[in-house]
């Protein structure tokens, strides 16, 4: 049976370490953000028709789609947010289906899946365990505003839409608190598993 792990946190937790580290070791990984960035700079016609009806035809440009704008107008304007974000779920939901059930026909012995929104998103009964990723909310946004160009406003308004720190606790399986050094989360994540595996 193949181990189907999720792997959460808020933004600029260390999600994109943690994959990085687990691809360079030899496992699957499936990015939801990836996927969503995939979208952005190869838009598909449908989601340049959803963009048209919430009136965000100026965020469509000749080759991609410009993010920023995309962004600012959400946090302004929930049925926006709302209908943008039920067509982004759907794809990745789509791509995230293929790649479990690929997998799990090559019997791979343990998978992962990174999904920014998993709580949010009620996904938990997917997972056989959950590894969760908690940072300090001032280290996050220093690392989102160095490696996203995110500014502190976004990144507080983003905040606000997560699960917090106190219900991802809850909810996960294991727990990894990277607020030290790179070197210090890896370790601790090649422990946990570790753990999954016995």
């Amino acid at each position: 049976m193949t181990i189907v792990v999720g792997i959460t946190g808020g933004i600029g937790s260390g999600k994109s370490t943690l994959s990085s580290f687990l691809k360079n070791k030899g496992y699957s990984v499936h990015d939801s953000d990836k996927e969503v960035s995939l979208i952005y700079k190869k838009p598909p016609t449908q989601f340049k028709k959803t963009l048209i009806k919430a009136g965000l035809k100026k965020a469509i440009k000749k080759n991609h789609i410009d993010k920023k704008i995309i962004i600012s107008k959400l946090f302004e304007d929930k049925k926006t947010k709302t209908k943008i974000e039920k067509y982004l779920h759907s794809e990745v939901k789509k791509k995230r289906n293929i790649f479990i059930k690929t997998k799990k026909a090559k019997k791979e012995n343990i998978i992962f899946l990174d999904i920014p929104l998993l709580f949010e998103n009620n996904l938990d009964s997917f997972f056989t365990k959950i590894i969760c990723i908690v940072s300090k909310k001032e280290i996050r946004q220093k690392r989102t505003e160095k490696s996203k160009k995110i500014s502190k406003k976004i990144f507080t308004q983003i905040v606000k839409n997560q699960t917090s720190d106190r219900e991802r606790k809850k909810r996960a399986d294991y727990l990894i608190v990277n607020n030290r050094s790179k070197k210090n989360f890896i370790k601790n994540a090649d422990s946990v598993i570790k753990d999954i595996l016995k």
